[in-house]
Formats: structure tokens, C-alpha cells, sequence
């Protein structure tokens, strides 16, 4: 048996034990696909099934959320950071409300927010397409497995062979469960993993440094958005007073807000969500 077919048997093994259930697993509907996708960003998937659940409860269509204010969804999305995904998920469900999925067919990535990933999985999960989502988690897999340092083309060459016999969707499913459970990014699970045996044990030398949260403009446009959803009309002079922020620093960030659109300035003194 060849590399590629040990790899794809072995992961099709362990998926029969290691399987995560999720709602929407088994959905083809586009709408839950591309809701939960955007979502997944940078969040763990368990975190971000919590949200999805609230999402799609309140909005079950994309014409539901088209008709949603910035305030309610930053509202929705409070405590997963990154508040820019929501505006351009509330952007794309305007798009979606008047143009259906079907219509867009395959050129997802017109919608805001969907890049190469976001439109395999749809193209994938949704429409049962033959390609591999890749994500960071799918190519640190196939990197260190097969030892290629830029494994995107090999997946490309290959994913009609991995994927011959076999929905597109399932495997999709293992590599992104694989890769938050063994071949994590971090102290990889190796001692367990079934691919051992014949894995190239590739690994990069991936070491950055993250910005620190605490007191950074991130942690900082979170606690703007938070006490404005909470409420309105606020002075700017009375939001640098509560949140205890150097006038100094706060200031560039509400500019930047405004400049995205996610906050209007009245006066130059008053600060709100945008409607």
C-alpha cells in the first residue's frame, strides 16, 4: 500500500472512535455551512459550535439576518473577538438575501469575508465537490506527514486520489478533528497518533510571538464595542472614563472603528453602534 492510501485508511480508522457531533455536521444547507465557517475562525470548534447554536437559532436564513442592525449581531457575537467577521457576515447575508447560494455557484469567494477555505468547505460540505478544504490544521497535517514544507499543490495533485470512493465532506470532517486532537500545532499527540508508523515527522519551525491580549488595541476595540451595545449616545469622555484608557490611546482606535463602519462619531463627541 502506497503513502497516500496508508494515509487515508488510517485516518478513515480512527474517525470510526473520534468522531466530534455537531448539528450541523450532516446539513448541506450553505447558509449553516458558511455561518458556522466564519464563526470557526480563529475560535476553537467547540466555542464556536456555542455561538453557531445562538446564530442560527435567530437566524435561520440569511434574509433573517439581512434585516438585523450592526448592534444586534455585535450584540450576538459579544466575547469572540475579531468583531469585524460579524459586520462582514451581516454584509454577506444582504448579498445572500437577494442572490441565492445556487446562483453564486462556485465563485463563492465574491462574498465579504469567504476566502480560498471558507469556499471549499461550502464547495464541499455543501455541494458534495471532490476538494479539501485546506485550513492551517489540513496543511500542518499533510506537511509533516508526507514532509513537504508547502504541501498546497501536493493536496491539490492528490485530493481526487484521497478522495476517490469517498465523500469529500467525512474527510474533511477527520483532517479538521485530527487536527485539533492529535496533529495539534503544539506538542503534537505522536505517542498515540495511527499515522506514526509512517509519518515523516516534518516539523517546522513555526515559533512567533503573539501580541499579548491584555492591553492591546484588540482587548481595547472588544471593551469600546461591549459598553456601546450596552449603551448609547455615550461620550467619548465618559467611555475614556470607564474604561479607565489614556485619552491618548483610545482615541485612534474609536477613529479606526469609525473609519470600518462598526461606529458612528456625532459632534466629534458622541459615540455609538452604526445602524
Amino acid at each position: 500500500m502506497n503513502k497516500t492510501k496508508i494515509f487515508k485508511y488510517q485516518l478513515l480508522k480512527w474517525s470510526k472512535k473520534n468522531t466530534r457531533k455537531y448539528s450541523w455536521r450532516n446539513s448541506n444547507d450553505p447558509w449553516k455551512i458558511l455561518l458556522l465557517e466564519i464563526i470557526a475562525q480563529q475560535t476553537q470548534l467547540d466555542r464556536a459550535n456555542i455561538y453557531y447554536e445562538k446564530f442560527i437559532k435567530r437566524f435561520p436564513t440569511p434574509k433573517e439576518m439581512s434585516k438585523a442592525t450592526k448592534k444586534e449581531i455585535l450584540s450576538l457575537w459579544s466575547g469572540l473577538g475579531y468583531n469585524s467577521r460579524a459586520l462582514r457576515l451581516l454584509e454577506t447575508s444582504k448579498i445572500l438575501s437577494k442572490k441565492p447560494f445556487n446562483s453564486i455557484y462556485p465563485n463563492f469567494e465574491v462574498l465579504p469575508g469567504v476566502g480560498k477555505y471558507t469556499k471549499n468547505a461550502l464547495l464541499s460540505f455543501a455541494y458534495k465537490d471532490k476538494v479539501i478544504a485546506q485550513d492551517t490544521n489540513v496543511v500542518r497535517i499533510f506537511s509533516r506527514f508526507f514532509g513537504i514544507k508547502n504541501p498546497e499543490n501536493f493536496i491539490k495533485k492528490n485530493e481526487k486520489i484521497i478522495l476517490k470512493n469517498i465523500e469529500s465532506r467525512k474527510f474533511n470532517q477527520i483532517l479538521m478533528d485530527f487536527g485539533s486532537k492529535i496533529c495539534i500545532s503544539k506538542n503534537p499527540q505522536c505517542e498515540i497518533c495511527v499515522l506514526e508508523p509512517n509519518c515523516n515527522k516534518f516539523f517546522q519551525d513555526t515559533k512567533y510571538i503573539q501580541q499579548t491580549f491584555k492591553g492591546s488595541n484588540r482587548e481595547i476595540r472588544g471593551k469600546i464595542i461591549k459598553y456601546l451595545i450596552d449603551n448609547e449616545n455615550v461620550q467619548i469622555s465618559t467611555l475614556v472614563k470607564q474604561l479607565e484608557i489614556e485619552d491618548s490611546k483610545i482615541k485612534p482606535i474609536i477613529k479606526k472603528l469609525a473609519d470600518e463602519g462598526m461606529v458612528n462619531i456625532k459632534n466629534k463627541k458622541l459615540i455609538e453602534i452604526s445602524s
